[in-house]
This record gives C-alpha cells, structure tokens and sequence, in this order.
C-alpha cells in the first residue's frame, strides 16, 4: 500500500493522532498523576479546533477514491496504536468514524467528565459557541444525555437510601447468639445500616482523589529494584509540622504498593459485598482460624503475589515487628486488603486486635466505647475486624 494523500504523512498524522489521545484524558477530568485537569474556555477551544482539524483530514480522505490506499493504511495504524497494553481503555472506539467527528469526540470526553463543575460546564458552553456551525446542537444533545444519567443516578441513590432504612434483613436480629469463645457473652449481628456505613467508608478511601494520587506515586516508586525505593522512602525526613505523620504515609505508601496490581479487583470486590447477619465475635472466631491454618498451601490458594509485593511486605514486616499498633492509625480496608494471612504481619495485626479486645487494656484501646468484646457495635475496633473479615473470609 502507498500514502498517496499530499497534505500530511502518515508518520505525521500519527505523531498528531497520539497527541489528540493524551488530550482525550485530560478531557476525562485527570492528569496521568491523578491531578484534576484544568479546563477553561480557551482549552475547550483549542481541543474543539483539534477536533475540527481531524475531521477535515478524515473527509478529506474518506470523500475521495483517490485516496483509499491511505485510507486502508490509517485504519490499520489507529488498529496498530490501539493493540498496545498501555492505550487508555476508555478510548477503544477511536476509529476514522469517530475522528471524521472530532468535535464532537471531544465534547463527548468533556462533557461526560466525572468532576465536572459549573466553571468548566460554562467553558466548555463558551468554547462550542466560538467553534463552528453544528456544535451547538451537538452540545445540546450532549447536555440532555448527561443530565438523563445524572437523574437515573440521582434516583437510583435515593431509591438505595429508602431500601436500606425499610428493608429487614433475613435472618432475624432477634435470635439467640451463641455465646462467644473469648467472653462467653451474647452479642447481637451486625446492623445492616452499619455494615453499609462500613462498605461506604472502604469504597470512598480506595476512590478518593488523594488515594488515587498515591497508588500513583507507589506504582511508580516500587517499579525500582528494593534497594533504590527503599532509599526514596529513607529519604523521606519528618518535617516539625507534622511530627510523626510522615511515618505513618510511609506505611501507607508501602501498603498501596502491595494492592497496585490489583486495584481493579478491590473496588470490585468491596462493591459486591452483600450483608450477612453476623456477629463480631463469629468474624473475630473466623480470623483466628485463618490465622492458625495459615501455610505454604494456603498460601498458593490464595492470590499470586509477586517478588515486588514479598519485598514490600519483608520490609514492613522489619519496620513495623515492635510498633505494629501503628496500623491502627491508617485506613482499615487499605489495611485488610494488603495484608495477606500468610504474611506475619497478618499475625501481628490479629493480636493488635485481641489485645483491644481485653478489658484491662483500655489504655490502648483503639477506639471511645471501652467496653469488653460484646459490646462493641458500630466502633472503630468492630469496623477493623469487619473489614478482615470481609477480604479474607467473606469471598472465600
């Protein structure tokens, strides 16, 4: 085949095509280090240009036989870009039929962006307007699309809110609870409306912006060999102003490099969790058994962890062996989710646990209520324990 087509090289138009694309994220509402893109009137309007400059080159071609050898060659090259690993996977309908609309292509990207807010709407209405004939009923078409899947959002959410107040859950709450092994008392299952705070709270942590910035940052930081990330995290000084703090982020940091790979597989895990009626010393019952069947065969049944992953948990397992009660100041599904129950400092955090659960011990106690075992509900103790629980025994 043979680029026949006088105003551009192919070469060229692909360098192009590939700078479109970074720009297509940024339109998505982040930056490749999970910073918020800016987006005013004048980057809406230099994107629509963008978009109005494929769409000449793309009927240009496409509007002439003279030119079907290079249209064939572009095709197979945008396929070629596309088969890449690495191409962002919210651009796989990128084709000549999208580009020979780029306009809008790219409002699409921007007005279908998550962090949307009124500045950025009323830019991007700015932009459309100084753009070309047909791009305000383009915009227009855009704007009803979304606002129809905001309000089935929206009514969904409220809908979930009234279900989660009325509905009963199965099983009765009423029932008599076997008496627990480590206080011999009865102890009522979990609330539905506090196991849906719970699942909440994890899913907001592992979604919010600053958490994104951090798997980020660990996902380029434990790429290295060990001995160049850990002196990255040696490097990390305690500043006056935060006192300690720095540590904590450092434990932090290395936990989120245990999870990077499977980041995917935690929201969704943590999405489909379903209540079950459950006391907190049935869970805390079953975390002891896992611990004590932890082996070698257990292990292999359980996710594949890589050489990378081991080393980060080798040296949290070093850093953390006489001050693992600092586990308790980070998130509790960040910790649950990275801490395999093959690792020893899945050991150490179950006798962080039992020792709060002792009744004389409550100068260190991790949480306000200072009761024994049966009494904890809804504290933050009861939340640790419900968080192992579910990424260690509930899938299982």
């Amino acid at each position: 085949m043979v680029w026949n087509y006088p105003e551009i090289s192919k070469e060229d138009f692909m360098k192009l095509l590939k700078g479109f694309v970074d720009l297509l994220i940024l339109a998505s509402g982040f930056q490749s280090s999970g910073v918020p893109a800016h987006w005013d009137a004048e980057n809406c309007r230099k994107a629509l240009q963008w978009g109005l400059f494929f769409e000449n080159v793309i009927r240009s071609l496409t509007g002439s036989d003279t030119f079907g050898e290079s249209v064939r060659e572009l095709d197979e090259a945008i396929s070629e870009m596309k088969s890449n690993p690495l191409f962002p996977k919210g651009l796989e309908n990128l084709s000549l039929n999208t580009l020979s609309k780029g306009r809008e292509f790219v409002l699409e990207h921007l007005v279908n962006n998550s962090t949307l807010k009124d500045k950025q709407l009323q830019a991007v209405l700015v932009a459309a307007v100084e753009s070309g004939e047909g791009v305000s009923d383009i915009i227009d078409w855009k704007l009803c699309e979304r606002l129809s899947v905001v309000s089935c959002v929206s009514a969904l959410e409220t809908g979930l809110n009234i279900l989660s107040k009325n509905i009963e859950p199965k099983e009765s709450l009423q029932r008599e609870d076997k008496d627990t092994t480590l206080l011999g008392r009865r102890q009522q299952p979990i609330e539905l409306r506090t196991w849906n705070i719970w699942q909440s709270k994890g899913l907001s942590y592992f979604l919010s912006k600053r958490t994104l910035r951090l798997v980020s940052g660990a996902s380029l930081i434990f790429s290295a060999p060990k001995a160049q990330w850990t002196e990255v995290l040696r490097r990390l000084r305690i500043s006056t102003e935060k006192g300690g703090d720095i540590f904590i982020e450092k434990i932090e940091l290395l936990l989120l490099g245990c999870v990077t790979s499977r980041w995917t597989h935690l929201i969704e895990g943590i999405t489909s969790v379903s209540y079950k009626s459950i006391t907190l010393s049935e869970q805390y019952e079953e975390l002891c058994k896992l611990l004590l069947q932890r082996s070698k065969s257990l292990r292999q049944n359980e996710i594949a962890f890589n050489t990378r992953v081991e080393e980060i948990l080798e040296y949290l397992t070093e850093i953390l062996e006489a001050r693992s009660h600092h586990l308790w100041k980070l998130p509790s599904a960040l910790t649950a989710a990275a801490i395999p129950s093959w690792s020893p400092l899945f050991g150490l955090y179950i006798g962080e646990i039992e020792k709060r659960l002792k009744v004389d011990l409550s100068t260190t106690r991790c949480c306000s209520c200072d009761k024994g075992l049966n009494e904890h509900k809804d504290c933050e103790l009861a939340e640790k324990v419900w968080c192992l629980y579910v990424f260690h025994i509930f899938g299982r």
